[in-house]
């Protein structure tokens, strides 16, 4: 083969080359293609379930150890909703953030204890600082603390409790509720002022 055979050959290979460039015509179903897919809009986004599945179709390694989770999780949520519900609140409802008392008159505590069910002996607690006194019948208690139990229905419980200011201050009243191994404590403020 000469030189010259070899370049035609060559040109020849180059001319089939070039014309493979030119996509055939393919009778306008590429256009109508792209209309049709351009009409029809994004595709819908693909719900939770689809890719789910998706994600386990493509990785089925994972499945198990994802189902043993699946059930771990599911066996915590309903021990948790089986455990039975808690017989007090876990707070004193229905109270202002403050009361204020001028120290010449007596303040009317109510306390409302809310228990989820009945309780047939609730143990109450109610401790005053230094400062306050249990006021009943028109006159002061010696006691810093009463003690007592009582049953509590269903819902709220007001527990209404005197108590005078002997000076102006800012004083925290201790409240304790106990029902067998449960217990409550909190603590509502008073504030005493001059008048």
């Amino acid at each position: 083969m000469s030189s010259g055979e070899s370049e035609s050959g060559n040109a020849k290979l180059q001319e089939r080359l070039r014309a493979l460039r030119v996509d055939p015509p393919d009778g306008g179903f590429a256009l109508a293609l792209h209309r049709r897919l351009v009409a029809a809009g994004t595709p819908k986004e693909q719900g939770l379930w689809q890719r789910l599945r998706a994600a386990a179709a493509s990785r089925p390694h994972l499945l198990w150890p994802a189902a043993g989770l699946a059930a771990a999780l599911a066996a915590f949520v309903a021990l948790g909703l089986i455990r039975a519900p808690a017989p007090l609140a876990p707070a004193l409802i229905g109270r202002p953030a403050t009361t204020e008392v001028p120290s010449t008159k007596v303040a009317m505590i109510r306390l409302d204890l809310t228990a989820d069910v009945a309780v047939p002996d609730a143990a109450i607690e109610v401790r005053l600082p230094e400062g306050l006194v249990f006021w009943s019948d028109g006159k002061e208690l010696a006691q810093r603390t009463f003690e007592w139990t009582q049953p509590l229905a269903a819902g709220g419980n007001e527990i209404p409790i005197a108590v005078r200011g002997l000076r102006p201050g800012h004083y925290q009243v201790v409240v304790k509720a106990r029902i067998g191994d449960e217990g409550l404590e909190d603590t509502i403020p008073l504030e005493v002022v001059d008048g």
